[in-house]
C-alpha cells in the first residue's frame, strides 16, 4: 500500500486542452461550479435576488452614488430606473429619457464623468444621454454634443469624454476617433468642435486600422482603443495634437463592445480567438495550452455577440460570459483569478450585463434579507456577508431579475450542480495496472452535508472511466473505501447535499498490481 498525496488542489485550475494524462497530478481535466483560490477548490458562492423584480428585462446596470446613498442604474429595452434600498423599502424611480431609448443587449456602453453618468446606445438614431443625479429628474440628451453625430462607443479619458466608430451626417466612419473638449468638474464638455483652435476638441481616422473600431478603455495613463483586429494606444500629450497615436497590436482586437476590464495596471480582453491580458505594451494569453480551444468551441455561435466581460474585484476574479450552445442569454461564465492564474467555470442565470459597485448596507449582510435556509447558511447571524458591500458584483438577468453574485450559498435557493474531475492519472507508471483501495479527503463545509466522491478507471487516457461513488460525510468522513482498478485512474469530485464545500487535499490509497 501507499499513499500518494495531491495537495495545492487548486493551483493549476482546469486545462481542457492538453493531453489529461500529461498534466500535473493537481491539475483538473474539468470542473463546473468550482473557483480556485488560494490553492484550493471551492464550490463558487451563489447568487441572489435583490431589489425584488424589476418591471422590465434589464439588458444593462452600473452603480452610482447620490449624495451618500448607493443606487443602480438599470436599462432595459426601452425604460430606464434608478433602484435603492432605504428604510426597509427597496425603491424604483422611473428616469426614463422623455424620448426611450431603444436598446440593444451588449450594445450600451456608459461612462461616469465627475461621477455624472453618459449613457450611449450605439446606434445610428439616438445621441447620447445623461442624468443629473436628482431622482426627481429624467435623463436628457448629452448637452452641446455635435449634430446628427452618433457612435458605437462613448468613454471617458480623464476629464475628456471619447467617441468611438461614429457616424455623421448619415455616414459611418468606423476608424474615427472623436474627442470633446475637457470638463470642468461637476459638468460636462462644454464643445466637441474640431475646427474650434481655441479649444482642445478634435478628431482622427486611426490610420493604421484595417477593421472597425469596436471599443476603448482606460489603462493607467492612455486610453486603449481595439478595432475587431488590432489595438491602438491614445496618450495626452497636449498643445496642438491633443493626443499622440500609436499601434500596440497588429493581429489582436476586441470581439465585441464590452469585452474588455482593467485589473491593476493591465487590461483583460477577449478577442475574437483568444482571451489576453497586456499591460499596453505586450501581451499574454491567458487560455493558450489551457482551455483556449474548448471555449471557443462551446460559444453559440449565432449569439456571440452577447458574449461581455465583468470584474468581481474582491475576490481577484474576472468573469467572461458567454451563452453555451443553444442558449440566447449568457448562462456560462469563465473565471479566471488574476492572482492566482487559474481558469475555473461557472453557471450564470441567463444574464444581459453584469457590474460592480457599491450596494445599499442593509443588503450586505441582514439575517431578513439572507435566501439561504438554516442549514444551508454559512454566515454569522445578523453578521457580514461574503463580499464586502462597497465591492459586490450585480448581475441583470433576461428572467426579468436583478441577481447579487457571491450572495448566497445557494444559487437562488437552489444547491448547484458542482464538480471537480480530473482523468487520465497514471501515477508515472502508464504500463501498470493500478488498485484504487480508497481516498483520504479533506473537505470542509456544514457538517453532515455530504459530497460525492467517484473513482473510475480506463484502458486508455483518451477514453471514459467507468466510476465507482462513495458518500463523504463532511465532519465525520476521514478515509472512503472502495475498490477500483485500471491502468488510467480517475477521480470526481461533486456535489451532494452540501451547499458549499471546500476541497483543500487528498490522498489516493494505490497499490501497483502489474504490467499489462
Amino acid at each position: 500500500m501507499a499513499l500518494v498525496k495531491v495537495q495545492q488542489v487548486g493551483q493549476y485550475g482546469v486545462n481542457k486542452d492538453l493531453s489529461q494524462h500529461e498534466l500535473p497530478i493537481n491539475a483538473w481535466t474539468d470542473a463546473r461550479n468550482i473557483r480556485f483560490l488560494d490553492g484550493y477548490a471551492y464550490q463558487f458562492y451563489g447568487h441572489g435576488e435583490v431589489y425584488n423584480s424589476p418591471a422590465v428585462i434589464p439588458q444593462y446596470v452600473f452603480a452610482v452614488t447620490i449624495s451618500g446613498n448607493r443606487y443602480w442604474i438599470y436599462l432595459s429595452a426601452s425604460k430606464t430606473y434608478a433602484a435603492t434600498y432605504s428604510a426597509g423599502s427597496v425603491i424604483h424611480t422611473d428616469i426614463t429619457h422623455a424620448t426611450p431609448r431603444t436598446g440593444v443587449v451588449n450594445q450600451w456602453t456608459h461612462a461616469l464623468l465627475s461621477g455624472l453618468p453618459v449613457i450611449n446606445t450605439g446606434d445610428t438614431s439616438k445621441v447620447p444621454m445623461t442624468w443629473d443625479l436628482n431622482v426627481a429628474n429624467k435623463f436628457i440628451d448629452l448637452v452641446n454634443w455635435p449634430a446628427n453625430t452618433y457612435c458605437k462607443s462613448l468613454r471617458t479619458y480623464k476629464n475628456f469624454l471619447v467617441a468611438l466608430n461614429a457616424t455623421v451626417a448619415g455616414v459611418n466612419k468606423p476608424f474615427l476617433v472623436k474627442w470633446s473638449h475637457p470638463a470642468d468638474p461637476g459638468a460636462f464638455p462644454s464643445t466637441w468642435d474640431a475646427a474650434d483652435t481655441t479649444k482642445d476638441a478634435g478628431e482622427t481616422d486611426l490610420a493604421e486600422a484595417i477593421s472597425p473600431i469596436v471599443d476603448g478603455l482606460s489603462l493607467r495613463d492612455s486610453f486603449i482603443i481595439y478595432t475587431e483586429n488590432s489595438t491602438h494606444r491614445m496618450d495626452y500629450v497636449g498643445g496642438q495634437s491633443v493626443f499622440r497615436f500609436s499601434k500596440i497590436m497588429g493581429m489582436s482586437g476586441m470581439l465585441n463592445r464590452n469585452c474588455a476590464v482593467e485589473f491593476d495596471g493591465w487590461h483583460f480582453v477577449a478577442t475574437g480567438s483568444d482571451v489576453i491580458v497586456h499591460d499596453g505594451q505586450s501581451a499574454t494569453s491567458v487560455l493558450d495550452k489551457q482551455t483556449r480551444r474548448s471555449f471557443f468551441q462551446n460559444i453559440d455561435v449565432a449569439n456571440r455577440g452577447l458574449v461581455f466581460c465583468f470584474k468581481n474585484p474582491f475576490l481577484n476574479e474576472i468573469y467572461l460570459a458567454y451563452p453555451s450552445i443553444g442558449a440566447t442569454a449568457c448562462d456560462k461564465a469563465m473565471v479566471y483569478n488574476f492572482v492566482d492564474k487559474t481558469v475555473s467555470f461557472r453557471d450564470l442565470p441567463g444574464i444581459n450585463h453584469a457590474s460592480y459597485g457599491s450596494v445599499s448596507t442593509d443588503l450586505g449582510g441582514a439575517w431578513s434579507q439572507d435566501s439561504d435556509s438554516w442549514d444551508s447558511d454559512l454566515t454569522c447571524w445578523n453578521g457580514p456577508d461574503y463580499t464586502p458591500d462597497s465591492a459586490r458584483v450585480l448581475m441583470a438577468s433576461s428572467d426579468m431579475k436583478l441577481y447579487m453574485l457571491d450572495a448566497s450559498a445557494s444559487f437562488n435557493g437552489s444547491i448547484p450542480a458542482a464538480f471537480l474531475e480530473r482523468r487520465g492519472l497514471s501515477f508515472d507508471t502508464p504500463e501498470s495496472i493500478k488498485c484504487i483501495k480508497g481516498i483520504r479527503a479533506r473537505i470542509s463545509g456544514n457538517t453532515g452535508q455530504t459530497v460525492i466522491i467517484s473513482v473510475g478507471s480506463a484502458t486508455s487516457p483518451y477514453a471514459d472511466p467507468t466510476y465507482t461513488d462513495v458518500v463523504y460525510t463532511i465532519g465525520s468522513s476521514v478515509a472512503s473505501d472502495l475498490f477500483v482498478s485500471g491502468r488510467y485512474i480517475a477521480v470526481k469530485f461533486s456535489t451532494g447535499t452540501s451547499f458549499q464545500w471546500r476541497l483543500d487535499s487528498f490522498d489516493f490509497d494505490v497499490e501497483t498490481v502489474g504490467a499489462w
